[in-house]
C-alpha cells in the first residue's frame, strides 16, 4: 500500500490520526516517493495561507519552495534533521525523514521542530541551564559551540560564515587554515554543528601534542596485547569514537610522514585495521583538519604528502586574521560582555581612546590575544597590550602585503573559475565562498 492509499482510507483510525495532526502546533506534510503532497496539517494551512485542498495534489517544491528536500528524502537520499527552511517569511527549524512499510520507502514527512528562530533560542536556553545543572561526568564526546559562536560583522565575517554553512552542507573532509588564535577549533565546530551530522559526535585530537609512537593508537586504536602495556582488550581509537560525527585533527601539519599513508587510506576506503590488528574495519568519520602552517611549503619540504594534501583540501576554508577585520569596536563589546558574564564581574565599557589603541595593535594572536587582553581589563581596569617588535623592512624587490594578497587571491578565482568551466556557482563552493561574494571579488580583480 502507497502513503497516499493508507492516508485516504476511511477507517476510523485514519480519521482519528488526521484530527490528531490537525491539532499538533507544529507544522507537518507528508508527500509520496513523487513528491506529492498526500498530507497536510491545519498549522501548516494557516502558515501557507490557504486549505489543505488547496495543497494535496501538489508537489511540494511547488508549495513550499525549491529549498526543500522532503521529495529527495521520499526518493531515498537520506534525512534532513535540524534543516533549515523559510517558508512564506518563516525560518522553521525541520525534520525531514523517509516513511518505511515493510522496510520499504513509501514516502516522507516533514515536521517544523521549531516553527520561528526565537522558539529554537529560548529552547536552547532553556536546555543549556537544565544542562549545567546536571552532573557532567561520563559525557560523550560532544561539540559545545556552533555557527552563532562565531562573533563578527561585516562583509569579511558575513563571507566567512557563508563559506562555513557551504562547507558544513557536503559531508567532504575540510581543511581549515589560519594562524595562532584566529579561531579554528571554533570553526570546526561549527562546521560539525550545522551538518548533517549534528547529532553525532565531534572528538578531537591535537597531534602536536601527542607523542609520535603513540598517534597511531590514538587515532586507529589496537587489538588486546598489541605492544607493552596495551590493555587486554585493546582499545578503540579516535577513528571509531567519532563514527556517525566528526574527527577533529588540529594541527594537522604535525602529523607524523608515516602516519600519513594510514590517513589517506582511511579517507579513500573508509576502513581502518587497528593496532596488531589483521581484519579491516569499517568507519562512518567525517574529518575536519586545521592547520597554522602552509601545507603546500610542508610538502615542497617532503614533511607532508601532496596527495593527503589534495585530499583534505577539496573544501579550503580560511579563518581571517584579526588584524584584516573591520568590527573590532563590535567584537569587543560582545566579547567584554561574555567575559564578564563568565567571571561573574560586573560589565566595562571601553573608551574612544581604548578603541582606538585596540585598532592600532597588530594582534599577531588573534581573537585569543584579544580575549586574554580584555579579560585582564575586566579584572585590573587596565587595557594592557603584548609589545609586539617591529615588522621587518620590506626587501625592495617584493611587493606590499596588500598586493601579494591581491596576486593570490585572483589566481585561485581564477583557478576555480577553470576548475568550474566557468560555473559561477560550481566556482564559489570550491572556493568556499557565496556566490555574491565571488562576483564582489571578480569584480575587484577585473575577471
Amino acid at each position: 500500500m502507497v502513503l497516499s492509499q493508507w492516508i485516504a482510507g476511511s477507517s476510523e483510525e485514519a480519521g482519528f490520526l488526521r484530527l490528531v495532526l490537525d491539532h499538533v502546533s507544529d507544522c507537518l506534510v507528508a508527500v509520496d516517493t513523487s513528491g506529492t503532497i498526500v498530507l497536510i496539517n491545519e498549522p501548516y494551512c494557516r502558515l501557507l495561507g490557504g486549505a489543505a485542498d488547496d495543497f494535496v495534489g501538489r508537489h511540494i517544491t511547488e508549495v513550499v519552495g525549491p529549498q526543500t528536500k522532503l521529495h529527495l528524502v521520499a526518493r531515498g537520499e537520506g534525512s534532513q534533521v535540524g534543516y533549515p527552511l523559510k517558508v512564506r517569511g518563516h525560518q522553521l527549524i525541520t525534520k525531514q525523514v523517509p516513511v518505511l512499510q515493510d522496510g520499504r520507502i513509501i514516502g516522507a514527512v516533514g515536521l517544523a521542530l521549531f516553527s520561528d528562530l526565537g522558539t529554537l533560542k529560548r529552547t536552547f536556553r532553556r536546555a543549556t541551564q537544565s544542562e549545567l545543572a546536571m552532573p557532567q561526568g561520563n559525557k560523550p564526546w560532544r561539540s559545545r559551540s556552533d555557527m552563532s559562536d562565531i562573533i563578527g560583522q561585516g562583509e569579511l565575517m558575513d563571507a566567512y560564515r557563508d563559506s562555513l554553512e557551504i562547507v558544513a552542507g557536503h559531508d567532504l573532509p575540510v581543511l581549515i587554515s589560519g594562524e595562532t588564535g584566529s579561531g579554528k577549533e571554533l570553526a570546526a565546530h561549527a562546521i560539525h554543528a550545522h551538518s548533517s551530522r549534528s547529532d553525532g559526535p565531534f572528538v578531537w585530537v591535537n597531534c602536536a601534542s601527542i607523542p609520535s609512537e603513540l598517534i597511531e593508537a590514538e587515532l586507529f586504536g589496537y587489538e588486546g596485547g598489541a605492544f607493552t602495556g596495551a590493555r587486554s582488550r585493546g582499545k578503540l581509537g579516535k577513528f571509531e569514537l567519532a563514527s556517525g560525527g566528526t574527527l577533529f585533527l588540529d594541527e594537522i601539519g604535525d602529523m607524523p610522514l608515516h602516519l600519513q599513508g594510514s590517513l589517506l587510506r582511511v579517507l579513500q576506503t573508509n576502513e581502518l585495521v587497528r593496532v596488531g590488528g589483521t581484519t579491516p574495519l569499517a568507519v562512518n568519520t567525517r574529518v575536519v583538519c586545521a592547520t597554522h602552517q602552509s601545507l603546500p611549503e610542508l610538502g615542497r619540504a617532503g614533511r607532508f604528502r601532496q596527495d593527503l594534501y589534495y585530499r583534505l583540501g577539496v573544501l579550503p576554508i580560511e579563518v581571517p586574521p584579526l588584524r584584516a577585520r573591520d568590527d573590532m569596536d563590535f567584537l569587543a563589546r560582545r566579547l567584554l560582555t561574555r567575559i564578564a558574564t563568565r567571571l561573574n564581574a560586573a560589565p566595562r565599557d571601553l573608551s574612544r581612546k581604548e578603541i582606538a589603541s585596540l585598532l592600532a595593535h597588530r594582534w599577531p594572536g588573534n581573537v585569543r590575544e584579544l580575549e586574554n587582553v580584555l579579560t585582564r581589563f575586566i579584572v585590573t581596569g587596565q587595557l594592557m597590550m603584548t609589545a609586539v617588535a617591529p615588522q621587518p623592512e620590506l626587501d625592495g624587490a617584493q611587493k606590499p602585503l596588500k598586493q601579494r594578497i591581491q596576486s593570490q587571491t585572483a589566481t585561485e578565482v581564477r583557478t576555480a573559475l577553470e576548475q568550474s568551466a566557468g560555473n559561477k556557482r560550481r566556482a564559489a563552493e570550491l572556493l568556499g565562498i557565496s556566490r555574491a561574494h565571488l562576483y564582489r571579488l571578480m569584480k575587484e580583480q577585473t575577471l
